[in-house]
């Protein structure tokens, strides 16, 4: 079953820039849509390729050398057959640097950052010339993960979680200002001086406030689940109370709340979307109740939206592996935290059923 891969407007921008036709555009598409179905590892799918399709994909990436499959690292060949845009593709080291065949790039937002810092960084670089935004890159990733110099490995990042954390972003922003307060100590306050001033207050604004929204979502669905349980209580109260037809009802009632949370909880850790699948299950109900189709008609229109479902969920387990990889990214603590979060919600549904 081959999942199809949209391409991103950023993408398909990109792809035009580096004068891609739109054949070969559909082309990219479709063999990033062929090898994300596919059950190998990177170097096996690059392996499979032909030398047409991996030319293709050298162009797609803007490689000046043709591709090598056996000088590739799993982070370089994986990145190969990602959406241009940096928007799927992996850091597996944590390095602040993106391997895209034997390239690495420098990445900022670091694509292991949390969606929170992501949407600050777009908000505050809004409009922004494009060197501009590339300056102030390679600006916050030294901040972050010093220099390479003279070969010299700089010093490990913190774990994404611990990185971006409160502490660590006031800690990072502090640094910040002390070296634009040794720039202005030498140079005055020149035009350059003055935006990082006004970039730097704009970019801590916006990560609190994506980040104090992350966290209200977080709480909320805290909450919600809370009230579930509460009323999953209520209803066992109501069982022992009522007439037996009653009684017989309210478990009813109850086993289909907690089966639907169960099932979100199992949605949202699989990373698959509940209301698309919903969605998909209408319309596949309405073709099983059409009498006006004939059974051809029907069994064409089925088997198309059973691929469609197939493909969301398919597309969600590859979703899964790619966070599990950040997560094995995470340090000892932080993971043996977020194992034990998980269990507990986990434990906490299921002795309510």
């Amino acid at each position: 079953m081959i999942s199809n891969i949209q391409l991103t407007q950023q993408s398909v921008n990109l792809l035009q820039k580096r004068d891609l036709s739109q054949s070969e555009i559909n082309q990219f598409s479709g063999l990033l849509s062929k090898t994300n179905s596919a059950e190998q590892s990177a170097h096996e799918k690059l392996q499979s390729l032909t030398p047409e399709e991996l030319k293709l994909v050298q162009k797609a990436n803007s490689l000046a050398q043709k591709i090598n499959i056996s000088q590739l690292s799993e982070e370089g060949a994986s990145n190969l057959l990602k959406q241009p845009d940096n928007s799927n593709k992996v850091d597996l080291n944590n390095d602040g640097i993106v391997e895209v065949g034997t390239a690495r790039n420098i990445v900022f937002p670091p694509v292991n950052a949390p969606e929170s810092v992501k949407r600050a960084w777009e908000e505050s670089t809004e409009g922004m010339p494009e060197m501009e935004k590339m300056t102030l890159q390679l600006t916050m990733h030294t901040a972050i993960y010093g220099f390479n110099i003279n070969g010299a490995e700089p010093k490990p990042a913190l774990p994404p979680k611990e990185q971006w954390n409160a502490q660590n972003i006031d800690k990072l922003f502090e640094y910040l200002q002390g070296t634009l307060d040794f720039r202005v100590n030498q140079e005055g306050w020149t035009e350059h001086n003055l935006m990082l001033k006004d970039f730097y207050a704009c970019f801590e604004s916006n990560i609190n406030k994506q980040t104090q929204q992350a966290n209200e979502q977080a709480n909320n669905a805290a909450v919600y689940l809370a009230d579930q349980d509460d009323e999953n209580n209520h209803n066992h109260y109501l069982e022992n109370t009522q007439d037996n037809a009653s009684k017989q009802s309210a478990t009813q009632t109850n086993e289909e709340s907690t089966q639907t949370i169960i099932q979100l909880l199992l949605d949202a850790q699989m990373g698959i979307d509940r209301e698309k699948i919903d969605k998909i299950d209408e319309k596949i109900k309405a073709v099983n109740n059409n009498t006006s189709l004939s059974a051809e008609q029907k069994q064409g229109q089925l088997k198309s939206l059973e691929e469609q479902k197939q493909a969301l969920i398919e597309d969600a387990q590859k979703q899964r592996v790619e966070a599990e990889k950040r997560k094995a990214l995470l340090g000892k603590n932080d993971l043996m935290l977020e194992n034990f979060q998980e269990s507990s919600i986990k434990n906490k549904f299921v002795a309510a059923s």
